[in-house]
């Protein structure tokens, strides 16, 4: 009921409250259509980007440069971004090894027994970056990788002194290269070398057969190890001659061990070595070593021994014309592989005229050590070798010998390897090129493990070519250096 009221003048004023009803407002919810992402064109043609229009990308001619009947160009792809090369004074970072390496490793859950952290971050390193410089390279149904990571791996598990030339070879190559990140003392280096060479000698005179794959895989490692020699503040001078007998050990050891057991090892695709062509490989050999060859006379005076090494001198010469013709065809792995096996070709008459300094055999191994400037940057310890044993050779031989080491030491201090090439072939003109390995000359026909007779195209070396204890005496050589008591005494006491 309205309230009303009575004014002075009488009249009855009804008020009339107004009451507003607020009803809720009912929200109809719209379907969501979701915008369709912009997915922005950044391989469009030039004509598109001109316009700042959205390209379609269709080839040969975008929907909008056909109807505008314009001519439609598309940029060169570029490459995708890669981590920027490293000099030898600038090296990768601990961070650019963790991203090349081709396998997902993560950290051991447990240290084994006998090994502490030190070791296991050499395991890692050797696995991850070391066990490049002996691999030769992309060959096709040859996974030398595998190989190395793996199976050498396995073996040294087994074998306490390959495991610690894996050590010492990984701590040599982490000194190189002056990585501060990975904490591995001099002393350690120096311990796991000892232990290498101590090991590997006893090995040897026990000659047991279970341990014949890990004696091989070590006498090839042991190849890398020893060249910490030539880095020392004073290297001993000629110690090439030296290196020469750990490299034809390796064939020796695999004649002992024999081919059919070392099948179950998984090592025969890095035993491998290419074919050598005698007769092609002799065309290739340089005039002047010919003429260096036709010098030697017999001779009635008992010093002059080089007339009875004349064969091994000429065969030594027809290996060498291998690497120059395989030079001429550019740079590759064929090149890396006949370099780093050359030595395992040579007989036993040219390694006792290289023990005896004859002048001739000192001459084709400076020629050879000019060659172990193409696998510096391969192999990380063959690196400056011939630079500083081509001018000892040099200084060590009787003159009637020196002009037959003009080009040799005119590739010492070379700026490239392009201009050591040109040197060596006598070609200024001379351009490189990578070659590729082609599938037939991975072929059972066209190679041999090494120190076979089969399929070499060498003479085959027979059983007393090389006696297994002078690579003992060599591997005693290397600890009477290092003064391998006192080092072994000291380190215990740390």
């Amino acid at each position: 009921m309205d309230p009303s009221t009575t004014n002075s003048l009488g009249i009855i004023t009804t008020t009339t409250t107004a009451t507003t009803i607020i009803q809720p407002t009912l929200v109809v919810e719209r379907k969501y259509h979701p915008k369709r992402p912009h997915r922005k064109s950044r391989k469009g043609c030039r004509n598109c980007k001109v316009r700042r229009v959205k390209c379609d990308e269709k080839k040969p001619s975008c929907h909008s440069c056909t109807a505008r009947n314009s001519t439609c160009v598309y940029p060169a792809l570029t490459p995708s971004k890669t981590a920027p090369s490293h000099s030898a004074s600038s090296p990768p970072s601990i961070s650019q090894i963790h991203a090349q390496s081709l396998l997902l490793l993560q950290e051991p859950l447990f240290i084994p027994r006998g090994r502490d952290e030190v070791d296991m971050r050499l395991l890692w390193f050797y696995t991850t970056a070391t066990f490049k410089s002996f691999s030769s390279g992309p060959w096709p149904d040859r996974n030398v990788d595998k190989v190395l990571r793996v199976d050498v791996v396995r073996h040294a598990f087994a074998s306490p002194f390959l495991m610690d030339c894996l050590f010492a070879l990984s701590a040599m190559h982490i000194n190189k290269l002056g990585y501060r990140e990975i904490n591995v003392p001099p002393s350690k280096e120096l311990l796991y070398r000892a232990r290498a060479y101590e090991g590997f000698r006893k090995a040897v005179d026990a000659a047991d057969p279970a341990t014949f794959p890990a004696l091989l895989a070590c006498s090839l490692l042991l190849c890398g190890l020893s060249t910490y020699v030539f880095r020392l503040d004073e290297p001993r001078p000629l110690y090439t001659l030296d290196w020469i007998t750990l490299w034809r050990g390796v064939s020796s050891i695999v004649r002992m061990a024999g081919g059919r057991s070392l099948a179950p090892s998984g090592l025969l695709p890095w035993m491998f070595r290419p074919e050598v062509d005698l007769e092609q490989s002799a065309r290739h050999v340089p005039s002047n070593l010919v003429l260096m060859l036709a010098s030697i006379k017999e001779d009635t005076n008992p010093e002059a021994e080089d007339f009875s090494y004349i064969e091994s001198y000429a065969l030594a010469l027809k290996v060498l014309g291998s690497l120059y013709r395989e030079l001429a065809s550019g740079f590759g792995p064929m090149l890396h592989l006949r370099i780093g096996t050359y030595f395992t070709f040579l007989d036993r008459d040219f390694h006792e005229a290289a023990r005896k300094r004859r002048g001739p055999a000192l001459v084709i191994i400076a020629h050879y050590l000019a060659f172990t400037n193409f696998n510096g940057d391969r192999c990380w310890w063959m690196e400056g070798i011939g630079d500083q044993e081509i001018p000892n050779i040099y200084d060590y031989v009787e003159s009637e010998w020196r002009p037959f080491l003009q080009v040799p030491m005119a590739t010492v201090g070379a700026r490239s390897k392009v201009e050591i090439a040109r040197l060596l072939l006598n070609d200024p003109f001379w351009g490189p090129c990578e070659r590729r390995i082609k599938q037939e000359e991975c072929e059972e026909d066209v190679g041999c493990v090494l120190g076979s007779a089969s399929n070499s195209g060498v003479a085959p070396s027979g059983p007393d070519q090389f006696d297994m204890t002078t690579l003992g005496e060599e591997c005693i050589k290397l600890e009477r250096d290092m003064n391998h008591g006192t080092i072994i005494t000291e380190l215990a006491e740390e």
